[in-house]
């Protein structure tokens, strides 16, 4: 009887020990679910008639933090800018963003600094290309004369017919920026078109943000208009638009669109940094574009501990009485880690979400449910 009672008293105790140490997950965030009722609320929020939230995205792949997750974006942003890039398929990035479309109805678009010397070499435009062979081998050989190493001879190769082949590239889109007798588009003008909007539909995207930043490139004045007019041909909001679901964005900091793009292009997003003088204000609108076309957008990346002018923004009402386009914000993932905001400091996107209940106030839209 001791023995069995020795033995029996052995295992309540390893009981005891392994109840101990066996890991217990622990709930320090509890997810909020939500109905599939809210969802369809949302997505008709989204498709009304409202100022827009605009986010450019980016710094995502860092799964650990829900700071750039999609999943942890704001559920009444309206569109995400890629800036970070197209997710690869299979990722959680890739899964999460293809998930907060479908529930949450936010649109994703590509984004693109759009200087048409940058794709040159990489569409393997006539011009260039022509103009980078003839000028190769003769600059290696010349360097090969000099004593260079085979190496050191091609890096100087390629600088020399490279910078040959951009000045035969600028000099082509110079020399043709409109459509020939038989309907045709330069060359320049389709290939950059095809490769953006193919980037678009392969990725199973909803639009192209084109981030207008000249600074002397050729792809600007009546060439940028005649690049619209191509696009405007496939998708955004012109007249005979074959797909007129994908939207087509410009921002800009400095240099305005042509003012001729404005009838293909859903929004102008303006880059308004308040970190560089910048703020809203009836001047700050475009009067040659419609005010509900125009979106202003705070450099959050920079001005996350306080949020810049976002609230501002999302405030501001036009003097015409028109509604403006909306409010965004540039790295506007930074707005995750909210510092500043009082009560509701620890609320991620506390300023971002702030700016949607003041630009778009619960229950202004119907249904109520379907704002934040």
């Amino acid at each position: 009887m001791k023995a069995k009672y020795i033995i029996s008293s052995l295992f309540v105790a390893l009981a005891v020990l392994t109840a101990c140490t066996d890991p217990i997950p622990l709930e320090l965030q509890t997810r909020v679910k939500k109905s599939d009722d809210y969802y369809a609320a949302l997505r008709r929020y989204k498709e009304s008639d409202h100022s827009i939230c605009y986010l450019w995205f980016a710094d995502y792949g860092v799964p650990s933090s829900p700071a750039y997750r999609f999943s942890a974006i704001p559920d009444s942003v309206d569109i995400v800018s890629l800036w970070g890039g197209i997710p690869k398929k299979g990722t959680l990035d890739y899964d999460e963003m293809y998930e907060m479309r479908r529930l949450k109805g936010t649109k994703l678009v590509t984004v693109t600094i759009i200087r048409v010397k940058y794709f040159f070499k990489k569409l393997q435009m006539t011009a260039y290309m022509d103009a980078y062979n003839a000028a190769y081998q003769p600059a290696y050989d010349a360097a090969i004369a000099e004593g260079k190493t085979p190496e050191e001879a091609a890096t100087i190769a390629e600088q020399v017919a490279d910078a040959a082949g951009i000045d035969a590239g600028n000099s082509d889109v110079l020399a043709h920026r409109k459509v020939d007798a038989e309907g045709n588009y330069p060359e320049w003008c389709q290939k950059l078109g095809d490769y953006l909007l193919a980037e678009m539909y392969d990725n199973d995207l909803d639009g192209i943000d084109l981030d207008y930043e000249p600074e002397g490139d050729m792809l600007s004045g009546d060439r940028m208009t005649l690049f619209i007019q191509y696009l405007g041909q496939f998708i955004g909001c012109g007249e005979g638009a074959k797909d007129p679901s994908k939207l087509l964005i410009i921002d800009h900091y400095g240099a305005n669109p042509p003012n001729a793009t404005e009838a293909y292009v859903n929004y102008k997003v303006r880059q308004l940094y308040s970190n560089q003088g910048n703020y809203i204000s009836d001047g700050a609108f475009n009067s040659n574009w419609p005010v509900e076309k125009q979106v202003f957008a705070d450099n959050i990346g920079d001005l996350w501990k306080t949020g810049g002018e976002m609230e501002n923004i999302a405030a501001f009402q036009h003097s015409s009485g028109k509604r403006k386009g909306g409010f965004g914000a540039f790295h506007g993932q930074r707005d995750y880690n909210t510092v500043d905001s009082g009560s509701d400091n620890l609320v991620p996107y506390g300023h971002m979400r702030r700016a949607i209940q003041i630009q778009n106030p619960a229950g202004a839209y119907p249904p109520a449910e379907a704002e934040e």
